[in-house]
């Protein structure tokens, strides 16, 4: 994993109604992915989008929350891709690297949830060092 990839969205600021940090790994479309994810925005037909996506945006929810972004900012239309709103997100203490502890936390969460994902799909259950069948 690229540590440089993870980062504490600290969108208080914009989405006063965010109750925690949303701690992100990802690309800049993987983050607005995410955003999405937390708000609800659904995916749409890409022909009701105004522009092409070309592979910049991982869908069309993703172009969406960009543009709530940048409403929130602003900013409206200001950047052609996520990498470049990212970036100002940065620049506005609004995203931030995370510290060597969040991430190690991070780490151990997503570990688990990896551990967990990969024993729901064992056939057999493993409980108290036994197989059960």
């Amino acid at each position: 994993m690229d540590e440089r990839k993870v980062y504490i969205i600290e969108l208080g600021g914009l989405f006063p109604e965010l109750d925690e940090e949303i701690k992100v790994h990802g690309t800049a479309g993987e983050i607005l992915e995410r955003i999405a994810d937390t708000y609800g925005i659904e995916n749409e037909p890409p022909e009701d989008i105004d522009i092409p996506l070309d592979g910049v945006y991982p869908s069309t929810r993703a172009f969406r929350a960009q543009q709530i972004l940048e409403e929130r900012l602003g900013k409206v239309d200001a950047f052609m891709e996520p990498d470049s709103l990212i970036d100002a997100l940065m620049v506005e203490g609004l995203v931030r690297s995370l510290s060597e502890d969040e991430l190690d936390e991070f780490m151990d969460r997503e570990e688990m949830v990896n551990y967990d994902e990969a024993r729901g799909k064992l056939d057999e259950e493993w409980t108290d060092g036994r197989w059960e069948t």
